[in-house]
């Protein structure tokens, strides 16, 4: 049976490397043209750096150099730009030699399964409102909780919120498992404020370590610290 899985995985790969090389022309109307900051720190060989980008500027994804998150649509994921350059350097020669295809065959691969450093998402995360915010109104809501003065981004169509800590590290959060605990607490405190809601759980959840939330690099103490507002308790 294993045999069938490992056979069903390279046809999903294979038809990922297929689907993003093809003609610019044929690809879905919309879709976001990759840019990479220059300025970005991979911490990979100098070597391995240029023959990444040129993978990552081939295809139609969003990619955030500066807080160091490629955003994929079909399906929704968030993957750490600095995991995705790691495992690129270490394919060796084989990706030098095809950056493109290294790079799609590393994203279906790396984003196929939630791990540190990939946030997987969901398009249908809130239909209509939640006490009386839509999915752009939430995301501002828990970015006012957590990211204090920090730089951030929200995508509210995939449920997306990151917040970079110190222009060094960027948190991840699934707005759809935000809105979860939401829910949950809204029905034992019914008469509590949105935000005071949000105060509660969306730090709550970023101390446990997710599900729901990741990291483009494994957080250091100060870097939680920027987020909580305090000194987090060890897990």
């Amino acid at each position: 049976m294993w045999i069938a899985v490992v056979a069903l995985a390279a046809i999903v790969v294979g038809a990922m490397v297929w689907w993003f090389r093809r003609d610019p022309a044929g690809r879905a109307a919309g879709a976001a043209s990759t840019t990479v900051e220059a300025d970005m720190d991979l911490g990979i060989p100098a070597e391995v750096e240029p023959a990444f980008m040129e993978g990552l500027r081939a295809y139609p994804l969003r990619v955030s150099g500066r807080r160091g998150v490629l955003t994929t649509y079909e399906p929704p994921r968030l993957i750490s730009l600095h995991l995705l350059a790691d495992a690129f350097a270490v394919r060796g020669d084989a990706a030098l030699h095809d950056p493109q295809g290294t790079v799609v065959a590393l994203i279906a691969h790396l984003g196929a399964v939630e791990r540190p450093g990939v946030l997987h998402l969901r398009e249908d995360w809130l239909d209509g409102e939640v006490d009386g915010m839509d999915r752009a109104a939430f995301a501002e809501a828990v970015r006012e909780a957590v990211s204090g003065e920090c730089p951030w981004s929200a995508e509210p169509a995939i449920g997306a919120l990151q917040v970079t800590v110190r222009e060094a590290n960027t948190m991840m959060l699934d707005l759809a498992r935000v809105l979860e605990l939401y829910r949950e607490a809204r029905e034992k405190q019914p008469e509590a404020a949105a935000g005071e809601l949000l105060r509660e759980v969306a730090p709550r959840l970023i101390a446990a370590g997710g599900p729901g939330l990741t990291w483009t690099k494994p957080p250091t103490q100060a870097d939680l610290r920027v987020v909580l507002g305090s000194t987090p308790e060890p897990a």
